[in-house]
């Protein structure tokens, strides 16, 4: 095992998780879209190498989805939609101008 510090400065987690059994879940709700459009936003503003945009599976909160975790700032969005988008990356750019 050999151990490395990440080279980004904030993760950003989108639970695509899909629930088949009805239940309601960030994968049904438009989650993909939503990560998909995180991701290209993030390379255009030029931040690929700063911030990664990564998919989850379940964070436990199904019923208030779909959910985004910021790590290591520990920042949690719920019930996003593609609406949300600015907001979210305001939050990043907030934090990546951080010194």
């Amino acid at each position: 095992m050999k151990q490395h510090k990440s080279p980004y400065k904030c993760h950003i987690f989108v639970c695509v998780k899909s629930r088949d059994e009805g239940r309601t879940s960030c994968g049904n709700d438009g989650a993909e879209e939503i990560r998909s459009l995180l991701k290209s936003e993030i390379k255009t503003l030029g931040w690929k190498k700063v911030a990664r945009v990564c998919e989850s599976s379940c964070l436990g909160v199904c019923e208030a989805g779909p959910n985004i975790m910021i790590y290591p700032q520990r920042i949690w969005f719920s019930e996003v939609t593609v609406d949300d988008i600015p907001e979210i990356l305001q939050a990043v750019e907030d934090f990546l101008d951080e010194k």
